[in-house]
């Protein structure tokens, strides 16, 4: 007797009908590509969503996002908004010093007698001289602290950032390396060009105290020291 047709290896049974009799033919069957898994290319790391791996990518965005931020806001101050306000300070000290010095070729001898004796006898220009260059001596130095405790923090940020790449590296977490640095210079671009159109009409445009009210702080000082 023969042995029914398998179902196996592949193929199906089908029965058909020749000249009233059954006889049993074998075609291959076609099985959908979709029923198996795709297969992985060697040492191709498949992407897991575990705790871990959220944490890990969590930090590494965290870290990454500050590192950028931190250093646009070092060279964006230091470079920048730190060199406006001081020449704001200068151009206010200005109000009062260049029309002095403007008009000081006028001055009658008397004028210039009298005033350097005021000057002789109220100032030590020496010393004031000394105490200034020791003054912007110690501003410098504790500006540039300020400057590399600033790199500092950039520093660690983006230490924190390469002690995750390396337990991704070593745990064979799959990150998405392109997109995550895109994105991240992506905004870091958009929010420095906002921060800098912000003070350039923002900031820079705030209307501080005037002249005309400084001068009526230096008048009002004076009365009252004439008045004792």
């Amino acid at each position: 007797m023969r042995r029914p047709p398998s179902y196996s290896d592949s193929y199906l049974t089908r029965m058909v009908n020749i000249q009233g009799t059954l006889t049993p033919t074998l075609e291959p069957l076609v099985i959908p590509a979709d029923i198996y898994p795709p297969t992985l290319k060697l040492n191709e790391v498949v992407p897991e969503k575990t705790i871990d791996h959220i944490c890990v990518i969590f930090i590494i965005k965290g870290s990454l996002h500050l590192f950028f931020i931190s250093m646009f806001e070092t060279v964006f101050y230091f470079l920048y908004v730190s060199q406006s306000e001081n020449q704001g300070i200068l151009n206010t000290i200005d109000t009062y010093y260049s029309p002095i010095v403007q008009s000081c070729s006028g001055w009658s001898n008397i004028s210039r007698i009298l005033i350097g004796l005021v000057l002789h006898e109220e100032f030590n220009k020496t010393a004031i001289d000394n105490d200034g260059h020791s003054a912007e001596i110690s501003r410098s130095t504790f500006n540039r602290g300020l400057l590399y405790q600033s790199i500092w923090y950039s520093t660690g940020c983006l230490g924190i950032c390469v002690a995750m790449v390396v337990i991704v590296w070593f745990r064979k977490i799959y990150v998405k390396w392109q997109k995550l640095m895109l994105e991240h210079l992506a905004f870091v671009l958009i929010l420095g060009l906002y921060e800098y159109f912000y003070y350039e009409t923002i900031i820079y445009k705030y209307d501080t105290i005037s002249t005309a009210e400084l001068n009526k702080y230096i008048v009002d000082g004076l009365y009252q020291c004439v008045a004792r």
